[in-house]
């Protein structure tokens, strides 16, 4: 959901004292759902590049430019930055 329409705040929070949608959250709760840091960090670095390739698909579904960069905001920032980074 891009970002004007709705924040990115969790409706389950992953973390008791934040609900924001963030990466670093995810990999902080990592070991509370049995999940180690390396597999978490190497889960993050997958979906980050499969998502990377968003406007691609969407582009194959029929979206125009226009509506493309309409949702733009809720793939592209900080967190799909971080995820590609954890490779």
């Amino acid at each position: 959901m891009p970002v004007d329409i709705k924040p990115r705040i969790l409706t389950t929070a992953i973390n008791l004292d934040d609900n924001r949608a963030s990466l670093t959250l995810a990999l902080e709760a990592a070991g509370y759902f049995d999940l180690q840091s390396a597999k978490a960090r190497k889960i993050a670095a997958e979906v980050g590049k499969v998502v990377s390739r968003w406007r691609d698909e969407a582009g194959r579904h029929g979206l125009n430019k226009r509506e493309v960069d309409r949702m733009a905001s809720a793939f592209e920032h900080e967190d799909l930055k971080l995820a590609q980074s954890k490779n």
